[in-house]
């Protein structure tokens, strides 16, 4: 065969495996057996090794990587990933249509209710039509490259199918880029054939095909991931190729070459979304996968972008999940841990007990009033579950079943590390360890320090920082910055190469932002957005530093008990100096402010609907100018944003004589 006929042969066998992969893995039918299919790949296979230059990026040999990869590239998504807001109940789900009409109260849409898999939610990147990049979500802004092994799974096509869309949607597949989201599964009839082989070889078996799904992909030899046999089904069609509804999304992602979820069901009302969801719950366990509830999403694709989000989800949908599965096991103890800030709370430590697929040996307790809620004490027989089938809690105390000589458990006078006094407001139900120089208060702030929402400094999870401070490597986080590689290597699991990576990784963290450089030193009650509004206000850390609590009570966001909180931090004569040598050893910059700060240290109020933007745009472009947007009017208040609908925070504003701007209006102040 020359070359020309074996590159017209190639194409050809490239397009009939392709088919045969869309019949079988999209539309569920089987044209010819499995050793005929292997046949064609076969010839394929001798083909291009006969003529390697003829091999294209979506052929199906190259499904499986050749070498292991070094490490996973971080890649940045041109779309937030973002994550979707939890519901348990019928009110839940009653209470999340009256937000979404509050916003948008004339316009109507029917609901997709689509099942939510419990997987690995991947990116699909493809241009021209052909695969490029798949990554994981990650931060939701930034994910992993998984692109070799995600090739592996012959679910996903390596080219899209565009004999089936419209003119104008081919012309912007062939000619841009597509991005495809959706979840990496594990069938459970694989991952029982995985476990039988587990066994079979000695091997420890896996908890449950979720957590082989993500660690199938997150290995760096793509082989391995090939042979997990993972399935794919496609939940989002990122790109605009012309849909209106993600129903019409589903249709198009169907024609593209990828498989949707064969339980997908277009509901008009919320009643009817309650019965779907109440007949999924009953057929859950006859499904090929596992899921842990359904996903309810405005139909209208319009509405639902313009609806925006809240934080990091979206308004436009929400994940109702099933009623957590229980179990009953028997508390051997109650243990005391100690945060950051000092808070205690108690843990019960339990006998190992599988709840929802997964291996629980401790729940929280909340804390001392939650104990006495319940009577629960050591040794008593409780039900736990796994709220939102994620966290485990002790739900119930089987009293009939409780041994004679148990005690009622009652928090100790005394931190369990330290050994000094712990106490308790009148008015909260935490109790708190009264040194903030507890050893393992300071493992705790360690452990925030490094955090993606303060310096995010990868590398340095608890396992790192514990072993740092065992040997004595580290006490304050400023200590990280004067750690030198020869000290790490020669530690467990420490390599010159791990060392030379943990040493770039904080050196490369030496700029931070203001906000952030606040939110990191931990003080109690200061989370990320009044870290925010106090860098809005004070221009340098001096400043902040030497700020009274009548001062810090005018920063917006900022009341008696939390400016209380930020001065005591101040005050202390060995927070202060570990703060300032902090400080010079790293770059504190600014926050961005878009706009020049025009707004710097106003507090502004957007009540009603915006019609260019959604409550959360406005929100970030008032704190992009220096603002803080705030929810309750006050005569502090810079000024009002009146949408329709405003509601009577317009009223408040008047009383007080707070300016009212309208909506052009409020974009002209931030030009």
């Amino acid at each position: 065969m020359t070359k020309s006929e074996a590159k017209i042969r190639l194409a050809k066998l490239r397009q009939l495996i392709d088919y045969h992969r869309y019949q079988y893995h999209v539309l569920n039918r089987q044209d010819i057996s499995e050793a005929a299919l292997d046949s064609l790949k076969h010839e394929l296979q001798q083909l291009e090794e006969q003529y390697p230059d003829l091999i294209t990026p979506d052929s199906p040999s190259q499904r499986i990587g050749g070498q292991p990869l070094p490490e996973f590239r971080k890649v940045p998504h041109r779309q937030r990933m973002i994550s979707l807001a939890d519901v348990f109940s019928v009110e839940e789900i009653q209470a999340w249509e009256i937000r979404w009409r509050k916003v948008a109260p004339h316009r109507h849409s029917d609901y997709l209710v689509d099942l939510k898999l419990d997987g690995l939610a991947i990116n699909l990147r493809y241009q021209g039509g052909v695969l490029i990049e798949a990554a994981t979500r990650g931060d939701s802004v930034t994910g992993e490259d998984v692109t070799q092994n995600v090739k592996t799974i012959e679910a996903i096509p390596l080219r899209l199918r565009t004999d089936h869309v419209s003119d104008q949607a081919r012309r912007l597949i062939e000619r841009g880029e597509v991005e495809i989201r959706g979840e990496i599964v594990m069938l459970k009839k694989d991952f029982e054939a995985l476990n039988r082989h587990q066994e079979k070889n000695h091997q420890a078996s896996f908890a449950n095909p979720r957590n082989v799904a993500a660690g199938s992909i997150r290995q760096l030899d793509p082989k391995i991931a090939a042979s997990r046999h993972l399935d794919f089904y496609a939940w989002e069609l990122v790109t605009d190729l012309g849909q209106t509804s993600w129903s019409e999304s589903y249709d198009i992602l169907k024609h593209l070459g990828l498989k949707i979820n064969p339980k997908m069901k277009l509901c008009q009302t919320l009643d009817e979304v309650r019965r779907w969801h109440e007949q999924i719950y009953n057929q859950r366990v006859k499904l090929p996968f596992w899921i842990d509830g359904v996903v309810v999403k405005i139909n209208n694709r319009d509405l639902y972008h313009d609806l925006g989000s809240v934080g990091k989800t979206p308004r436009g949908a929400v994940a109702w999940k099933f009623s957590a599965e229980q179990a009953t096991t028997v508390v051997e103890n109650i243990v005391v841990q100690v945060g950051r800030t000092g808070a205690m709370t108690p843990v019960a430590h339990l006998q190992p007990v599988v709840v929802a697929g997964t291996t629980v040996a401790r729940a929280t307790l909340h804390n001392a009033d939650e104990i006495a809620r319940l009577g629960v004490r050591v040794g008593d027989t409780v039900i736990i579950q796994k709220a939102g089938d994620i966290i485990p809690e002790v739900v119930q105390v089987l009293t009939k079943l409780r041994p004679s000589g148990t005690t009622e458990w009652r928090m100790p006078r005394l931190c369990p590390v330290c050994r000094q006094p712990i106490s308790r407001q009148a008015a909260e139900a935490i109790h708190y360890c009264t040194n903030r120089h507890c050893p393992a208060r300071r493992r705790e702030h360690l452990y925030h320090f490094v955090s993606k929402s303060a310096f995010n400094i990868e590398g340095l999870g608890p396992s790192t920082i514990d072993l740092l401070i065992e040997e004595g490597l580290i006490h304050h986080p400023a200590d990280l910055y004067h750690l030198q590689e020869s000290q790490l290597v020669g530690l467990p699991l420490f390599g010159e190469k791990k060392a030379t990576n943990v040493i770039a990784a904080i050196a490369a963290k030496k700029q931070v932002s203001f906000d952030r450089f606040i939110y990191a030193l931990g003080i109690r009650h200061v989370g990320s957005e009044t870290a925010r509004a106090l860098a809005g206000k004070y221009s340098d850390l001096s400043k902040l530093i030497t700020a009274t609590e009548a001062e810090l009570q005018a920063v917006p966001d900022v009341g008696q008990v939390v400016a209380k909180s930020i001065a005591e931090y101040f005050a202390d004569n060995k927070h202060r100096p570990e703060v300032h040598r902090l400080a010079r050893l790293v770059d504190i910059t600014a926050p961005r402010a878009v706009y020049g700060g025009k707004l710097a240290g106003g507090s502004v109020v957007v009540t009603g609907t915006l019609n260019s933007m959604s409550r959360e745009r406005a929100h970030e472009l008032i704190r992009q100018a220096g603002g803080h947007p705030t929810n309750s009017v006050s005569a502090k208040t810079a000024f009002v944003v009146s949408g329709d609908e405003p509601g009577s925070k317009v009223d408040q504003a008047k009383k007080l004589n707070v300016p009212i701007l309208n909506e052009a209006e409020f974009t002209r102040r931030l030009k």
